[in-house]
């Protein structure tokens, strides 16, 4: 449990790192159209590379906790006399 914190804590300030990197007005990515759903996803990339980041970070903590919990599942119960 305590690695899920920690990486939580460190991806939380990486995402901030990568968001925080480059001024607002620019894109993080452009295809160089006029029209279309390609020119919204070009001027919402920042928002939608941010939601990415932080679908990819939820799915790593709750892994690490899954596994955390399926180690303590492993160990034998202890029986009190």
């Amino acid at each position: 449990m305590v690695a899920a914190f920690v990486v939580g804590i460190v991806s939380g300030a990486v995402t901030m790192a990568f968001v925080l990197s480059a001024p607002v007005d620019v894109p993080l990515f452009t295809f160089s159209v006029e029209s279309s759903i390609l020119l919204w996803v070009a001027e919402n990339s920042r928002l939608i590379a941010t939601t990415g980041l932080a679908l990819l970070m939820s799915f790593g903590i709750m892994s690490i906790i899954s596994n955390v919990q399926d180690i303590l599942d492993l160990r034998p119960k202890r029986v009190l006399r």
